[in-house]
């Protein structure tokens, strides 16, 4: 039964909205169905504010925004600094990952970004040329100018690896858009986070925050377990990224908090989107 949400109030960092910026807006579906041959950019039509990058390939992907994984988020490094080149190989080892695999979607708030480009600017660090290409293009549509709100995720081409089938890739899209969401809307990360705190128990959290902790995400951050866990939960489609069973607790138990997600969840585009998939869910 729906319940009322505790107001939460936008946070100081949303200023100006991201659509000085004269990118096209796409659907999801038209996102989907994109097989770029190079890197393309736009808007997402139900919510603006999200800016997407489609990439040619999880290699491309990876080589502009895995140094700003791990400034942001990564668990175990720093997030006060930006990783040298042999730092940031030496991580992705680390991880028994790849420049590819390391992550297979991004998002972030383009305030983080911001900060990832400013202090690599202050620290003299030498960025490659993807990511010197990815300061250029948000740069050049204004993203990055000072007190600009919003968010931007990225996807890979489909076929860009076998994860990366069209199942994959849907699945993907819907995951990384609902962090934008979460980074862009303050009703739907005040419902997030009331979700977290009121209805899930502390056996719940226990259970994702260990889950996402395998993952590589950072324990410590928990704005960023509240937001993984809204993703993994309600929007990711695909059962080998997520599945009822994968983060520990009982499938009849992650059943009722779907349930109890979706029958709470604020109107709107994400909400029709997750109930038109519900039943499907893995």
């Amino acid at each position: 039964m729906p319940v009322a949400v505790p107001p939460v109030a936008a946070p100081p960092t949303v200023g100006t909205p991201v659509a000085v910026s004269p990118l096209p807006l796409h659907t999801e579906s038209e996102i989907l169905a994109e097989r770029p041959a190079g890197v393309v950019i736009g808007r997402f039509a139900p919510n603006p504010r999200i800016t997407v990058i489609d990439f040619p390939s999880l290699l491309a992907q990876g080589l502009a925004f895995n140094r700003i994984a791990a400034f942001v988020e990564k668990l175990g490094l720093p997030h006060d600094r930006v990783l040298t080149d042999p730092e940031l190989a030496a991580a992705i080892q680390a991880d028994n990952a790849t420049a590819e695999t390391y992550y297979y979607g991004h998002d972030y708030r383009l305030a983080d970004v911001r900060r990832f480009f400013t202090t690599a600017a202050r620290e003299g660090i030498a960025l490659g040329r993807d990511e010197r290409q990815l300061h250029d293009l948000l740069d050049q549509h204004g993203l990055l100018a000072p007190g600009t709100g919003g968010a931007v995720i990225s996807i890979p081409r489909e076929g860009s690896d076998p994860f990366v089938d069209a199942s994959g890739r849907a699945s993907l899209l819907r995951h990384e858009l609902s962090h934008g969401e979460y980074f862009t809307n303050p009703a739907y990360a005040a419902f997030s986070k009331y979700f977290w705190t009121t209805e899930m128990t502390k056996s719940d959290r226990a259970s994702f925050r260990e889950f996402l902790t395998r993952q590589g995400y950072d324990p410590k951050n928990e704005d960023l377990l509240i937001n993984e866990t809204q993703a993994h939960l309600m929007h990711t489609t695909d059962g080998r990224y997520f599945n009822a069973r994968s983060c520990g607790l009982p499938v009849a138990r992650v059943e009722q908090l779907r349930a109890a997600f979706l029958a709470m969840m604020p109107a709107g585009w994400l909400h029709d989107a997750a109930q038109s998939v519900r039943a499907a869910l893995p």
